[in-house]
Formats: C-alpha cells, structure tokens, sequence
C-alpha cells in the first residue's frame, strides 16, 4: 500500500475534477473515494480508467446478461450455487466453461457493471479522495478503456435521464 500523493474533500473536488487531473498527468495508481457506507477503487492506467469495483450495491455481470436475454435466470442461480462448491473460481468463467454465454457476452457485460460503477462515483457530492500513484489491479482479465471525456459525459447523461425518470 503506497502513500497518497494526492487527496482531499469531494465538497471541494468533484470526481470529474479529480479524473480529469490525473488524465492530464497521464497518472497510474489506483483512486479511491469514500463516503459513509461505500468505497470504490478506480484503477487508472495512462490517465484512464481501466477497472472499478465498489463495496457498495452495484449491479452484477449476471444480471446484466439475464437483462439482456443473454442468459436464463436460471442459468445463472445454477452457476452461483456451483460456484459456492468452487471458491475463487469465477462466475463469468464458469458460465463461459458450460457454454452458457460466449466470451464476447462477458465481457460487454463486464464492461457494463464497470461503466456503471464509474458513472455513479461522478455524481458523488460527499466523500474523500486518495490517489495512491502505482498501485495496479491484479488479475483482473476484463478491464475498459474508455476515454475520460467520454466517460464523464455519458455518466452524467444517464444522470439527467435518470432525474428525468424520477430514478
């Protein structure tokens, strides 16, 4: 665990603000924001972000299939339950395993639940922010690169629908 180079409050740094300087530094490390009752990792390669995982609610890859008809609920709760009897084996790769889904489906899938968790972090108004220059995600194969303009303005797009839907 490295030392923060850089942080501070959200009530005076947005997270677009903060995303936006460490794409300017072309940084790598890892941010992590905070707030009462969740934290995300944001994983930051060349300025961009490559992966995100929250301890708060998030939606997961399999629901995202199942959404998208990819995938029969009940696929799905009979892969969780084998994955129980598997410890550290993962979902997307044993449903890619029993040919379930395609490798191509988990990965737009994944890349949804990473997109997400990173549009919700922008609207965060309450919080602190630490960048911790160097630290890398490990093991993780399924990782985005997205521009962060583009990032931030479909984040904050799907917020105004989401206002607009009374969501």
């Amino acid at each position: 665990m490295s030392a923060a180079s850089l942080e501070g409050d959200l009530q005076h740094f947005f997270p677009t603000e903060v995303l936006q300087l460490l794409s300017l530094a072309q940084a790598n490390g890892r941010l992590e924001l905070e707030r009462p009752r969740e934290t995300v990792e944001l994983f930051i390669e060349r300025g961009r972000p490559v992966f995100a995982r929250t301890s708060g609610a998030s939606v997961r890859a399999g629901e995202v299939l199942v959404h998208r008809g990819m995938l029969a609920p009940e696929r799905l709760a009979q892969a969780l339950s084998e994955q129980q009897s598997r410890p550290g084996e993962r979902l997307g790769a044993l449903l890619v395993a029993g040919g379930a889904i395609t490798p191509d489906q988990l990965q737009g899938a994944v890349h949804e639940v990473l997109r997400r968790i990173v549009y919700g972090v922008l609207l965060w108004r309450e919080g602190r922010f630490r960048f911790h220059p160097g630290e890398r995600a490990v093991a993780e194969d399924i990782r985005l690169d997205l521009e962060l303009d583009r990032l931030i303005l479909d984040g904050l797009r799907l917020a105004d629908q989401q206002r607009a839907a009374g969501g």
